[in-house]
């Protein structure tokens, strides 16, 4: 069971750290692409699910995983650290990435690049936060 779950955490937590990797190059290509805003603006909600269902399954595994590894009262502290991270990105990306997004989806329907281009700074800053905390939760579960 435990080789099972381990191999499910795996595998969510690659697609939820991998699915934004070329998210910051796809927004400044195709930024000004005004034809294309409809399958860029398609393209990023379909990553945005991913992202979703990825960190919760990956959260969600995780939580399971250290209540059949350790048990909660016996985790160590660097599993706690971890997953105060892993928390941190789903308030990094309501709290910042979210309303980026939207202003550079508003630009991007209403065919307003410079409207869209408002938001991109602070999308990748979000998501380059988001990378950071990934791999706090990374080293602190898997390589300490």
């Amino acid at each position: 069971m435990i080789e099972t779950l381990t191999i499910v955490h795996i595998t969510a937590a690659a697609a939820w750290f991998g699915h934004k990797l070329l998210i910051p190059g796809d927004v400044h290509a195709s930024i000004r692409d005004v034809e294309g805003a409809s399958r860029f603006v398609a393209r990023i909600g379909r990553a945005r699910r991913l992202g979703l269902v990825s960190g919760v399954v990956t959260i969600g595994t995780g939580v399971w995983l250290v209540y059949e590894v350790f048990g909660f009262t016996d985790a160590p502290i660097r599993i706690w650290t971890g997953l105060g991270s892993a928390l941190a990105i789903f308030v990094v990306a309501v709290v910042i990435a979210r309303p980026a997004w939207k202003r550079i989806r508003s630009g991007m329907e209403d065919r307003d690049p410079a409207s869209a281009s408002s938001g991109v700074v602070r999308f990748r800053q979000a998501l380059m936060l988001e990378n950071l905390l990934w791999v706090l939760a990374l080293v602190t579960m898997v390589l300490t």
